[in-house]
């Protein structure tokens, strides 16, 4: 696939558009060659991202590595034919690109492509998006086991929420059999025990942890922030916003010392 098809059907942001297709154009593409094949595949993509730094010079927004990231996910292209994967998911899952702008733009004022240490993971052919939940194949701590993630666009209603994880079974069995059966894990601080004190029962959010068997949390990261209040983790907790009942009820939690675990589970 062009990079320009790729851009289009992802919509993405126009300046990002415009900075990734001007700089790709104009660019001696052999020299990057290196640095992107290191990083195409998960054990070799920091390596990837370490050289690239050093070959783009100055990239105040990434732009540079966005154009980088998104050639290796329009190449993946014919990657996703050859196992029958459709469009569907292919655009789905390469849409975590302009999810990600928007949500450096909400959260700094300013749209960046803060998350190369992250998409490794799409254009690998590693994680995929199947309805409002992404799931990546994993192989260590005892795998192989399967990594949900829950994009901040997903609506967590129980339903779509059901539909996804039906999708994501057959999804593996079908194209991916070697993860048929295995484990679905989730880290996340959408399994924190202490928003049980923090949400009403009927609350979306305590639906989707109830999917789960909490096997252990842990404490100190704060980017829950982010997610939460769209601002971020060092941000003056007065100045945080009070529009959810989420929002209220953690700020004054986090005003009186308290905070936010992140929780460990295994679909049930």
């Amino acid at each position: 696939m062009e990079l320009t098809a790729l851009c289009q059907g992802i919509r993405l942001q126009e300046e990002a558009r415009w900075a990734a297709l001007d700089f790709w154009r104009e660019t001696d593409r052999d020299r990057l060659t290196p640095a992107l094949d290191l990083l195409r595949h998960m054990d070799t993509e920091a390596q990837g991202r370490a050289l690239l730094k050093d070959l783009l010079g100055e990239d105040r927004r990434q732009y540079k590595l966005l154009a980088c990231m998104l050639s290796c996910g329009a190449d993946l292209y014919s990657w996703y034919g050859e196992r029958g994967i459709p469009d569907q998911i292919y655009f789905a899952t390469m849409g975590c690109f302009p999810r990600f702008l928007e949500e450096c733009r909400q959260i700094t004022g300013v749209p960046a492509f803060d998350r190369g240490w992250w998409t490794a993971r799409q254009i690998s052919g590693t994680l995929f998006r199947l309805g409002e939940l992404e799931y990546e194949l994993r192989t260590g701590d005892g795998g192989p086991w399967i990594s949900i993630h829950i994009p901040s666009d997903a609506a967590l209603t129980p339903d779509r929420c059901g539909r996804s994880l039906d999708w994501a079974r057959s999804f593996f069995a079908d194209r991916f059999p070697a993860w048929a059966g295995r484990p679905y894990l989730c880290r996340s601080w959408l399994l924190a025990p202490e928003l049980r004190e923090l949400l009403p029962p009927e609350s979306r959010i305590l639906a989707f942890q109830r999917r789960f068997r909490l096997e252990g949390t842990e404490t100190g990261d704060r980017e829950y922030m982010r997610w939460i209040f769209r601002r971020d983790p060092a941000a003056s907790l007065a100045d945080l916003p009070e529009d959810t009942t989420l929002q209220r009820n953690l700020k004054r939690r986090l005003l009186e010392g308290g905070g936010l675990s992140v929780g460990r589970g295994v679909l049930a």
